[in-house]
């Protein structure tokens, strides 16, 4: 086991201090410390509640982003007591936020916040998205002009947010393409779902939203953004046909040159 006398500086060092992380304020309560044994050597174990408080209303959270970086925490202060942190396990309970105890794990999206984000990628998403095909040896390019809309926002392992996409025009060569029929409208969204032009630049978008109030990076915990493409044009697609370069083209081709 430990030195004592650096088991209470380490403690002290948790208690006596409010620890200020990003866009929080974090308090060690109910501290105990027991002895863990790992393989035959008892190493100790300190366990703990947090008392978080957020520096301005609102403000999103993730549970595993506290427990990280209490961890964190824990680190500096056995460094600062010579203490080998190899050596010195940890477990949070319970996490209180605002006063009010949290469920385990996941966490908390304001409503506040989700509007910010809907705005920021209708104001900052890619308002066209392209491809390309051929013709023979003749290069073609598709395009979609596009709207989005929140579908929904969740925690899992990070936040997920997913996003409904409308193609309101599609063009090819910069031409509109009208009277699109459904099978070509779910292969050309299924060829498009696969197509990172639309979900890096989202996924961008959240993170750095969401990254103004905690350093995730830090703690290996990231944001998943999946776009679904809603609508060509004007049909609605439910399914989608997902094709390879050669199947795409063919069926783009088809279309335009009318044999589809």
């Amino acid at each position: 086991m430990e030195n004592s006398g650096q088991i209470k500086g380490l403690i002290s060092y948790m208690t006596k201090l409010t620890h200020t992380v990003d866009a929080f304020r974090i308090k060690f309560v109910n501290i105990e410390v027991v002895k863990v044994i790992r393989g035959q050597t008892p190493y100790p174990q300190i366990e703990y509640d947090l008392d978080i408080t957020p520096k301005q209303p609102d403000t999103p959270y993730l549970w595993d982003f506290f427990e990280c970086k209490s961890k964190h925490i824990i680190q500096d202060g056995c460094e600062m007591v010579g203490l080998d942190w190899a050596k010195v396990f940890t477990k949070t309970n319970d996490i209180y936020y605002d006063g009010k105890r949290g469920s385990r794990y996941g966490g908390d999206i304001p409503q506040s916040f989700i509007q910010k984000i809907l705005n920021k990628i209708q104001e900052l998403g890619p308002k066209q998205i392209s491809t390309h095909f051929f013709c023979g040896s003749k290069r073609k390019e598709l395009t979609l002009n596009i709207t989005y809309e929140l579908s929904d926002v969740y925690i899992d392992d990070g936040m997920t947010t997913d996003v409904s996409v409308y193609c309101h025009q599609a063009l090819v060569d910069g031409e509109p393409l009208e009277n699109i029929p459904q099978d070509l409208a779910e292969t050309i969204v299924g060829y498009m779902t696969e197509n990172d032009d639309l979900r890096v630049p989202l996924d961008g978008i959240v993170w750095t939203e969401i990254t103004q109030y905690m350093d995730l990076e830090d703690c290996e915990i990231w944001t998943h953004t999946y776009p679904y493409i809603r609508t060509i044009g004007d049909v609605e697609v439910s399914d989608y046909n997902y094709v390879n370069q050669s199947t795409f083209s063919s069926k783009m081709c088809d279309f335009i040159s009318g044999d589809y």
